[in-house]
């Protein structure tokens, strides 16, 4: 007897998810709703099988950081039986798919011994693994795509406060970043995308690997924003409010204030400087608090201005908020079949 073995790819968010429902929409699979210890609740689809395999073929070319599990997963499409009453695989195809199996494994633990080892598939597949964007013939709009679904899945957007000694109010700022485990290709073409600087963290504790991370800051985050906007499912909230607050920062500083400087010779001068008003320093903060607060379980009380960054087919859009509240099934049964890592 040998043990079955399911190709299973799938998408897991917070709920509500757009990413989660977007998914189910394009391959046609099932939403499920389950709770974690702190009791959110997170939305999960997957699928399996042939609808997996489709899914795959689809989606390898846009892949960057799981495209060795694509195609490994692919490799194991080729070694079953396409359709029920053929022949069972021979010992030699079990063998294979235990052996892939475990390779898929090594790369979500990041235990593989060497990133440039090839992989144990078909010699067709050689170089497609390493191929870069531009070698795929990525679009601009494609590739923006992409670097949309990374700020969504592992980015942040955020605005910093720092009070400067001397300074009447403190200072804000937005601040974009994103995080992934090294190394990280995506991550990398963020920076090359829209300028930044990208910076390694060694970990120190037992069993966890290193983070690169990318960050920008006030101007190019304005930039990158802009671009990422009509692409963004999740976090795009959060990019209106970095939009929001750049704009406040453009009309200029509306306070003046007064105070007097000695001179050398103790001679007293009344001097004077632009300054923002309390008024604007507490819509500021206003926007600051509105975006943590976007994570948190309650939403009341939240002002959003959505008017003027909301456009047709956008998510923020009336059009495309219909739906996102449906219903999720219970909790999934435990599944006591021998399968491989998921490739989400």
């Amino acid at each position: 007897m040998h043990p079955y073995y399911a190709t299973i790819v799938g998408i897991q968010q917070l709920w509500p998810s757009e990413a989660v429902r977007l998914f189910a929409v394009v391959f046609d699979g099932e939403k499920k709703t389950e709770s974690t210890r702190g009791q959110r609740i997170m939305w999960r689809c997957e699928i399996q099988g042939e609808k997996a395999e489709a899914a795959l073929r689809r989606l390898l070319p846009f892949l960057l950081l799981k495209r060795s599990q694509a195609i490994l997963l692919l490799e194991v499409a080729q070694l079953r039986p396409r359709r029920r009453g053929r022949a069972s695989p021979s010992n030699t195809a079990y063998a294979r798919m235990e052996m892939i199996r475990r390779e898929l494994r090594g790369l979500h633990e990041g235990s593989r011994q060497s990133a440039r080892e090839a992989l144990p598939v078909n010699p067709l597949w050689g170089g497609y693994p390493e191929l870069s964007p531009n070698a795929l013939g990525w679009s601009r709009g494609q590739t923006l795509a992409y670097l949309a679904g990374i700020m969504d899945s592992d980015g942040n957007f955020r605005v910093e406060k720092r009070r400067v000694k001397g300074m009447i109010a403190p200072h804000y700022r937005t601040n974009v970043r994103c995080a992934q485990v090294s190394p990280s290709p995506a991550v990398e073409l963020l920076a090359r995308v829209f300028g930044g600087r990208t910076v390694l963290r060694s970990s120190r504790k037992l069993n966890h690997r290193s983070l690169v991370s990318w960050s920008v800051n006030d101007r190019t985050a304005d930039g990158a924003v802009r671009a990422l906007l009509p692409h963004l499912r999740v976090k795009w909230m959060e990019a209106c409010l970095l939009l929001e607050l750049r704009q406040l920062k453009a009309q200029g500083k509306k306070g003046l204030t007064h105070w007097v400087h000695r001179t050398r010779w103790q001679r007293p001068i009344k001097m004077r400087k632009r300054c923002y008003t309390p008024e604007q320093v507490a819509e500021f903060e206003r926007i600051r608090q509105a975006v943590p607060a976007l994570h948190s379980r309650d939403l009341r009380g939240l002002r959003i201005p959505q008017e003027q960054f909301t456009s047709r087919g956008h998510p923020g859009s009336s059009q495309s908020r219909r739906g996102l509240t449906g219903s999720g099934s219970g909790p999934r049964r435990r599944d006591t079949r021998k399968s491989l890592p998921r490739g989400t």
